[in-house]
């Protein structure tokens, strides 16, 4: 006897991207994972926010340079980076333009992760650190103490220097 089934099952669903980050977002929030497309002005928003980022929290133990001067030239070494790695955008699934995070890194080394203050808490950062990563040690080129913080298990090398070559 044939039995009877549908042709489309639930393992066959496809979600385009779309993630539910953790149970700290209980309202089951869906986030949509994308690369950027050439041209994409949402670069503009990982340049924008990883220079500020970094002149207000700046990484090195020594005094550093001015916001000024640390913000002109840390924009020169973002722009070859940023060229050169992958990045993932956390968006809106309903309109992928809306970019609510990123993460950016170059195979087994985390460069910088940012999620916009509004939307820390919910899980964003975490989904975006594993859809990259499957590990608990980390080569990590830019340091903040809220990576540390909302990483807690990560052992994280950092080394600057990793920024600059392969």
């Amino acid at each position: 006897m044939i039995e009877n089934t549908s042709m489309i099952s639930t393992d066959s669903v496809v979600d385009h991207g779309i993630v539910y980050p953790s149970n700290r977002n209980p309202e089951r929030i869906g986030i949509l994972l994308r690369q950027p497309e050439p041209g994409d002005r949402a670069l503009g928003f990982v340049l924008d926010s990883w220079v500020k980022t970094v002149a207000a929290a700046p990484p090195w133990a020594t005094p550093p340079p001015p916001p000024s001067v640390m913000k002109y030239h840390h924009d020169i070494i973002l722009k070859k980076i940023i060229h050169s790695s992958d990045i993932r955008f956390a968006c809106d699934p309903g309109d992928p333009d809306t970019v609510w995070g990123w993460i950016c890194f170059d195979g087994e080394l985390l460069h910088f992760i940012y999620v916009k203050s509004a939307f820390r808490g919910f899980g964003i950062g975490g989904a975006l650190f594993r859809s990259a990563f499957d590990v608990d040690r980390l080569k990590v080129s830019h340091r903040t103490d809220s990576l540390f913080m909302a990483f807690p298990g990560v052992d994280f090398k950092w080394n600057p220097y990793r920024m600059f070559y392969d």
